[in-house]
């Protein structure tokens, strides 16, 4: 953009590891330039910081406020008990023309909306492997948003991985299967690596290398060679064999891991929902 006066094109309300990723992407995409970008963080953190020297041209926000006013599409990165009140609180200026996007859990664009009547609204859940452009954005629009506006938020994602737009009432599931997903891998083949470790006398770095090299031809063959999971199981656990050995321990433990998982994620997501919903009716008193 040229000229001070003109409207910041995008623009960031709360800035740790996730809106940094976005508006890095944003920028090494060429979506728009660091010039367009207009931020506010009420606390300028490691992630706030390391954007900043590297973008020095990003324009800064005295406010929330002035973030909604100046940016065409404002994402709010902040928790989800934050949410809310700061909608309430810069009420006056969140008119039918802006686009706002909220990346917090718990909070839906129908709550958004009963703060802001008319507000244009999405809910867009990314994921950390959006970083290496693989992962899976989710998006959900209310139906104030326009064509204009959808196609916007979800031709920018487009540019650095794959987005499927879906019904917000599945958006609890669906974050399980592609936000939280990395760190619940990680968490399961680091107890692979552990387990290789006590019984061998190979070292952590070399287990790893073996495991992560594994995970990443896993994807491959997936991806590039269209396997399905049985079909690649089938590939490789020969009848009697010692891989068959460890795919039927799998599916004799593995169902009730995963439905307790998927149990204890949605009390979660239910018990920040209540929250969420007795903030908001003390809101619109």
């Amino acid at each position: 953009m040229k000229g001070g006066m003109e409207m910041a094109k995008i623009g960031f309300i709360g800035f740790g590891s996730m809106a940094s990723l976005i508006a890095t992407k944003i920028i090494e995409t060429e979506v728009a330039t660091p010039e367009e970008l207009i931020l506010y963080s009420n606390s300028k953190n490691e992630h706030f910081n390391q954007f900043y020297n590297k973008y020095p041209t990003a324009k800064l926000a005295d406010n929330e406020a002035e973030i909604f006013t100046k940016a065409d599409h404002s994402f709010v990165c902040k928790l989800p008990l934050a949410v809310l009140p700061l909608m309430k609180d810069c009420a006056a200026v969140l008119t039918p023309d802006r686009h706002v996007i909220s990346i917090a859990a718990g909070v839906s664009t129908s709550d958004i909306i009963e703060i802001t009547p008319g507000l244009q609204v999405s809910k867009l859940i990314p994921s950390l492997t959006t970083a290496v452009n693989v992962g899976t954005t989710l998006i959900a629009h209310a139906d104030t948003v326009n064509q204009a506006n959808t196609s916007w938020l979800e031709t920018t994602f487009e540019h650095f991985g794959h987005v499927m737009t879906i019904r917000e009432e599945n958006m609890d599931i669906a974050s399980d299967l592609t936000s939280s997903s990395p760190g619940i891998i990680a968490a399961i083949f680091e107890q692979f690596v552990e387990a290789a470790l006590r019984r061998s006398s190979l070292s952590d770095a070399e287990v790893f290398q073996m495991i992560n090299f594994a995970l990443a031809g896993t994807s491959k063959l997936l991806v590039e060679e269209d396997y399905t999971f049985s079909g690649l199981i089938e590939r490789v656990a020969t009848k009697g064999g010692i891989t068959a050995e460890g795919i039927e321990l799998s599916e004799e433990q593995l169902p009730q891991f995963f439905d307790e998982l998927l149990d204890r994620t949605q009390t979660k997501y239910a018990s920040s929902k209540k929250e969420i919903q007795a903030q908001k009716q003390d809101l619109l008193l």
